[in-house]
């Protein structure tokens, strides 16, 4: 078949060119520097350490306390060492800003490959753009596939010059090919990914096969005998990693289908509620393919239709998808615009125009990103992991076993360097589906398993975050063989009531409170949860929770002035607190200080609330505003907001009622 060339000959204007493709690089590189929140980034910084730290020599898992005498994970060393040293020179920062600096590069490289398809700067813009919106940044975290996401474009663009090379050319760029093997074997040891670009391999070995059994051209001979050549070097050259060529039986058991593996995010299928740029970018891409089927390539072809079913059944393989599939989709573009539009042209001085016009934009996106803080953020997500809880538990050792939330396990270990036996982490193909499910009906409290799963597996320790469903705090609540002995905004631990937990539980268990259980505390004694809340907010200064419950429970006992202040310390920690604002709203008008009350209830619905909190704010702003008889319609319109998020409200319908008695209802 023969090769695409850019039907436009006119050279774009350099200036602006490359204003254009700075403005994208940026952008790119802007909104992936994002705060570090993948949990299986910790996994491989512990697992790097550790490799570090025993001068590579390891035999043994000394992480997986669930299953004893396993062997330690072998595959992606080199990433797991190159993190962990990366953290040790420029924290948790370098780490984001390499992911960035090399998923930007990748960008480069699938805009390179897509220019050559159609050398139109304006598509390239366009198509990068929607492949940076398609995945909506989701799978781009500092993990060992950022390596596959960057050498596979990069690779594609030499066997890509070797698939236009003509006979005079062949052999010069056929040099070129014999960096791939050598590039396969730190690739190997990144990230088992390398075997997709040997599937690229093998189809590009098949189409120069198909080719010559076509035409009888020896060239096409030639060539798929040196691409195998280069494939077979390759393939070797994979097995160049700790494990050897079982690296190829590895990525067989991890991509079979398991169970357990439809509960973890990375691997859910995608949704066009939540990736409608994928979707539509799919259909555009297959439509395209059909309008011009007669120019498709076995090459393109193969990889984009096993890439399309991939990316659909799990959005970790979108990047792949979109490798494979953007280059030829400019391709057919470029050929159909030019059957259909072959006298539409733009003068130089309007090309030059719109390319300033287009990186400007850019820029301007990039400016906004930066100033609402979608872009350039370094650091941990905020709130995301126990870190307060894991330093208050090296203080106070645990013996024996701790079950913690799977995102948590590799931070836990991490934190702790391994002095906490941590239950369970993210990797659950070395677990097993029966442990993971048993682990499942722990942590989500199974009414009937949980407790005799936690006594089956010896578990000593519970460290749950608020997002746990109410049953486990359920669970613990009713026991009388487990204790709260630690909590603060992010994370509650709990321990099992035993001799070996005399030194925690003595000093440290709460008896009244337990802020994640429906009531949190016992109103039989709300006067000693109350002292458990300050005691909570001395061991935990800067946590806004305990300050919040403390106030609660004043407010309860009638103890205004108390809870005023505690509701105040719990802004300066949480100034966008609507359960605070509220109260602070309420206690306010209590005391005819309408301004402040406005002032408070208004604040409270600026944030994303429930509509039973909303409603209420609105109910009270009704009340506040009808003091000023001039505020009547609005009085109103917050009486009609307040029973449009709670219909039915008496207080609020009768409230409605008393303003409208001399208005007519519109």
């Amino acid at each position: 078949m023969s090769q695409n060339t850019s039907h436009d000959n006119n050279p774009f204007p350099y200036w602006p060119a490359r204003l254009l493709i700075l403005s994208m690089l940026l952008l790119a590189f802007g909104l992936l520097v994002h705060p570090l929140g993948d949990p299986d980034v910790f996994i491989h910084l512990r697992d790097g350490r550790y490799w570090v730290e025993n001068k590579l020599h390891v035999g043994q898992d000394p992480f997986g306390y669930t299953i004893p005498d396993k062997p330690i994970e072998k595959v992606e060393v080199l990433f797991r060492i190159g993190i962990y040293l990366a953290y040790q020179i420029g924290g948790y920062s370098l780490l984001t800003i390499g992911k960035a600096l090399a998923m930007t590069a990748a960008f480069l490289f699938v805009g390179i490959l897509i220019y050559r398809r159609w050398q139109n700067l304006g598509v390239v813009w366009i198509l990068l753009a929607a492949a940076l919106l398609a995945p909506m940044q989701r799978i781009f975290p500092e993990r060992p596939y950022v390596a596959t996401y960057l050498l596979l474009p990069w690779l594609l663009l030499l066997l890509d010059d070797y698939r236009r090379s003509e006979a005079r050319q062949e052999n010069t760029v056929f040099r070129h090919l014999w960096i791939i093997p050598v590039c396969i074997i730190p690739w190997a040891n990144l990230h088992p990914g390398f075997t997709v670009f040997l599937g690229f391999l093998g189809v590009h070995v098949l189409e120069h096969a198909f080719q010559f059994w076509r035409t009888q051209d020896v060239l096409f001979r030639r060539k798929a005998l040196r691409l195998a050549l280069i494939g077979g070097l390759s393939f070797l050259a994979g097995a160049f990693n700790p494990i050897g060529f079982s690296v190829y039986s590895f990525v067989l058991q991890t991509t079979s289908s398991h169970d357990f593996m439809k509960f973890l995010t990375e691997w859910a299928p995608p949704t066009f509620s939540r990736e409608p740029v994928f979707f539509l970018l799919l259909g555009a891409v297959w439509v395209v393919q059909l309008l011009a089927v007669r120019r498709l390539r076995l090459s393109d072809l193969l990889p984009m239709a096993v890439f399309s079913y991939l990316a659909v059944k799990s959005y970790r393989n979108i990047p792949l998808f979109l490798i494979s599939a953007l280059p030829p989709f400019a391709d057919h573009l470029s050929f159909l615009w030019h059957k259909y539009f072959p006298a539409l042209h733009l003068k130089a001085f309007w090309r030059s125009r719109i390319l300033c016009i287009g990186a400007g934009l850019t820029f301007s996106v990039l400016i906004w990103a930066t100033i609402t803080g979608y872009a350039f953020r370094l650091g941990l997500i905020p709130g995301m992991y126990p870190g307060k809880a894991l330093a208050w538990l090296l203080d106070h050792p645990l013996r024996g076993r701790l079950l913690t939330h799977d995102i948590w396990g590799g931070y836990t270990g991490w934190m702790t360097e391994g002095r906490i036996q941590v239950f369970i982490d993210g990797r659950f193909p070395l677990f097993g589906e029966k442990l993971y499910s048993d682990y499942r009906k722990m942590i989500w409290g199974d009414p009937h398993l949980c407790l005799s799963l936690l006594d089956f597996y010896h578990i000593q320790g519970l460290l749950v975050s608020p997002k746990n469903e109410i049953r486990l705090y359920q669970q613990l609540w009713n026991s009388k063989n487990w204790a709260l002995v630690y909590w603060d905004d992010v994370a509650s631990l709990y321990v099992r009531k035993s001799k070996d937990n005399q030194s925690l539980l003595e000093p440290f268990q709460y008896f009244a409170v337990d802020p994640k259980h429906n009531p949190y505390f016992n109103p039989g004694n709300p006067e000693l949860a109350l002292q458990e809340s300050r005691r909570a907010a001395e061991i935990n200064p800067d946590s806004f929770l305990p300050w919040f419950f403390a106030a609660e429970l004043s407010l309860r006992l009638g103890r205004k002035t108390e809870a005023h202040n505690y509701f105040m310390e719990v802004l300066k920690r949480a100034p966008g607190h609507v359960g605070s604002l509220h109260n602070l709203g309420v206690m306010a008008w209590q005391e005819q200080n309408y301004h402040d009350a406005e002032r408070y209830l208004r604040k409270v619905l600026k944030h994303p609330v429930s509509p039973q909190l909303a409603g209420r704010s609105c109910y009270m702003l009704a009340l506040v505003v009808k003091m000023d008889r001039s505020r009547k319609k609005e009085a109103i319109a917050w009486a009609r907001r307040a029973l449009k998020n709670i219909p039915g409200w008496k207080e609020a319908e009768a409230l409605l009622q008393e303003l409208t008695f001399n208005t007519p209802l519109q």
